[in-house]
Formats: C-alpha cells, sequence, structure tokens
C-alpha cells in the first residue's frame, strides 16, 4: 500500500513539472501560425506605402489604375472607412474582379462615400430590382458610376421613367443590364422622343429595342431625333424593321458632311445613287465606316472578285466582316482548293463568310492540311492572290450568290 501511494505522488509531481514547463515555455516564446502575407495589413508603415499596399492587395489595382487610385486618394491604415466599403461589397458578393473595375473607374468610392450611408442604400435598391445576383453584378460592373448618383434624386426617379416607356420594373432592369448608361438618358427630350416616335407610328415594342440597344439616340435634342426619325421613314424603311432602328442610330451620329463624303467615295467606284441609297437600306451602319475602310473592302470585291456595284449593293451584308480576318483568309483558302483541283463545288460568298471558325477549320483546313499544307498560310492571312478567279473550270463559282 505504501508502494501505490509513493508512486502516485511520483507521478502526480511528474505531471505538474510538465504542465508549468508547458506554461512557461508558451508565455517566453508564443505559437505562430504561418498566414500569407496578403491576408496582414501592415500598421507601422509610412502611410503612402501603407495606401500602395492596400490599392494593390486588398483592390487588385495594378499599373495605371493603380498610380491613379494613389493620386487621386489620400488615406493611412488609421483610416477604417476604405476597408469598410470593400468589406460591403464582399457582403453583397461582389466578385474581386468587379470590385477591382469598380474602384478602377471610381477611385473616389472608397473615400469620399460613406459605406453605410450612402453605397449600401445603392445596392439594396439595385438588388431589389434584380432578378439574380448576376444582373446586380452585371449592371454594377458595366456601370460603376451608377453608384456616385444619387439613390433619391436619380436612380429612383429614372428607373420609375424607364418604367413609363417599357411598362415594367423587369424589362426596365433587362434595358438597364444591357446598357447602364441608358439613365443618363431618362430626361424630358427623352420622353419627348419617344412619345414622337410613337406618334410617327413606331411599334412600342421596336421603341424599346432602340432603347436598349441605342440609347443614346433617345438622349438627342427633340429636333434633331425628329428631322432623323422623318428623314428615315421617307426613305421608306419599315417601321418594325432592325434596319429602322440601325438607320435611326447611323443618321443620329453621321453629319451630312460625313454622308455626302461616303457617297462621293462610293460614287468613285461605279455606284449609282440609287445603289448607295439600296445599300444603305440593307446595310445602314455602312455609312459610319471609315473612308480606309469602304475603300479596301470596294477594291476587294470589285476588282478582284469582280463583282459588280449593283451586285455589291444587293448584298451588302458581306461589308460587314473584317476584310484582313474573315473575308480575304477566307476566300484565299478556297482559292488553294480550286488551284490544287481539291474540290469544284460552287458557294455562295455570304455562306462562306457566315460560317463559324470551327466549320470553316474542320471542313475546309483540317480535311485537307496533310495534302495541301498552304492551307495554313492561307487561313491565317499569310497566303494572298492577285486575282480570284472563281469562273474557270475546276473553280469556285464564288460569284454566284
Amino acid at each position: 500500500m505504501l508502494l501505490l501511494v509513493y508512486l502516485y505522488i511520483r507521478q502526480s509531481l511528474t505531471l505538474v513539472t510538465k504542465h508549468q514547463t508547458f506554461r512557461t515555455s508558451c508565455l517566453a516564446k508564443p505559437i505562430i501560425r504561418s498566414y500569407s502575407s496578403k491576408r496582414i495589413i501592415p500598421i507601422n508603415v509610412d502611410s503612402a506605402d501603407f495606401k500602395l499596399w492596400f490599392l494593390k492587395n486588398k483592390c487588385g489595382l495594378s499599373g495605371k489604375p493603380l498610380l491613379n487610385a494613389s493620386k487621386c486618394l489620400n488615406f493611412d491604415s488609421s483610416d477604417q472607412r476604405p476597408l469598410s466599403v470593400l468589406e460591403l461589397f464582399r457582403s453583397f458578393r461582389i466578385p474581386q474582379s468587379t470590385v477591382t473595375k469598380i474602384i478602377s473607374t471610381n477611385p473616389y468610392i472608397l473615400k469620399n462615400f460613406h459605406p453605410e450611408k450612402i453605397i449600401k442604400p445603392k445596392l439594396e435598391f439595385l438588388r431589389s430590382i434584380s432578378r439574380s445576383q448576376a444582373e446586380l453584378v452585371s449592371i454594377v460592373s458595366k456601370h460603376p458610376f451608377i453608384l456616385r448618383r444619387s439613390l433619391t434624386n436619380f436612380l429612383i426617379p429614372s428607373l420609375d421613367l424607364l418604367n413609363s416607356v417599357t411598362g415594367c420594373y423587369r424589362k426596365s432592369v433587362v434595358a438597364l443590364k444591357y446598357n447602364p448608361y441608358i439613365l443618363n438618358f431618362c430626361h424630358k427630350s427623352f420622353l419627348l422622343n419617344i412619345q414622337f416616335l410613337s406618334t410617327l407610328g413606331v411599334p412600342h415594342s421596336q421603341i424599346v429595342k432602340l432603347l436598349r440597344n441605342c440609347g443614346p439616340v433617345l438622349a438627342e435634342s427633340h429636333d434633331k431625333l425628329r428631322n432623323v426619325a422623318v428623314k428615315v421613314k421617307d426613305m421608306g424603311f419599315n417601321l418594325e424593321s432592325s434596319y429602322f432602328i440601325s438607320a435611326i442610330y447611323t443618321l443620329s451620329f453621321v453629319t451630312d458632311a460625313t454622308w455626302e463624303s461616303r457617297c462621293v467615295l462610293l460614287r468613285s467606284f461605279g455606284f449609282s445613287n440609287s445603289e448607295i441609297h439600296s445599300m444603305f437600306k440593307k446595310l445602314p451602319f455602312v455609312m459610319r465606316y471609315s473612308e480606309r475602310n469602304i475603300a479596301a473592302k470596294m477594291e476587294f470585291f470589285l476588282n478582284k472578285l469582280q463583282w459588280t456595284p449593283f451586285r455589291l449593293s444587293s448584298c451588302p451584308v458581306v461589308l460587314g466582316y473584317s476584310l484582313e480576318k474573315r473575308t480575304i483568309s477566307r476566300c484565299s483558302v478556297l482559292q488553294v482548293l480550286v488551284i490544287k483541283n481539291i474540290t469544284s463545288e460552287s458557294y455562295r460568298l455570304l455562306t462562306i463568310l457566315v460560317m463559324s471558325e470551327k466549320k470553316i477549320s474542320e471542313d475546309f483546313v483540317n480535311a485537307y492540311k496533310d495534302e495541301v499544307p498552304e492551307l495554313i498560310e492561307a487561313y491565317q492571312g499569310k497566303l494572298r492572290f492577285d486575282e480570284y478567279t472563281f469562273k474557270q473550270r475546276g473553280q469556285l463559282s464564288l460569284m454566284q450568290l
């Protein structure tokens, strides 16, 4: 019995000694865990160094946006507002990439706007009208400045005005997602222009499309938009077609002098006034192309493919594709296939141009590249021809549209 008591007391003293040693060791040398340096906010650093560190590591800025933001803002480690703004965005599940874009575009939001009193109510309002988180992110990502505008004096009244046009908040939000800048256009002339288009006979669905896709047009002065709309209608455009919207947009931003210079250029290639008119009705945006762009495409289609002005004015959609990246490379691929007598099948050029990259690559390049290595260079635009003579025997008749 005495032996058991002795062993118990000895074991107890040993445990006490180990415990005291552990406590002493912990107090003298606290346990240090390794964390990423990006999660540690430096405190005892110069304010300018801290600001750059914060903008780079916490906001994700780099390059020119980083330099611009550092010049605009003035804060140090004692200022809690910048971090509070980031935490607010995080609470609304705004992705870091979007936060970086917001701050790059509008760095003052970190310092000049109270996160709880100014920013949060706007985010809550935008979230309340959005169908999903993705819509909210889309709006603030495309138009970061929307968070700078007054909620009561701008956002709510503008959206109400937009709602009066679209008919419901759902359509308004869709329009806002497509073009967040649309709220900037909601003012007096905006309503007058919409009312005039309705009076002119433009269907409501077309007005909504114009609003969604070409919002700046409706912000033009009432006199200007009225003149443009009447001119487009007098040119014979169907008020229910998408071409009408494109024509309105084009003539709203193409001056009379620019229009005339484009017409002079087209006449120099042999186009008549009626052919120019026909081309514009089928591809209104053609008048917004630069003269250099138009001239290069006319040179290729009229001189190298031997098209006529009438044929091109009848199918001007081919002018909408990139000459260098699409039209020439695909024509060169077909020319190589014809020269090598790989095929004698006829194709419509428009069919070739509208084909996806995957299909054109699989059906015309990869299928024959081992047999005809030149196809790779032709497809990459490195191989061109002085002439594209597709009427000869065994050649693809690209002339047949």
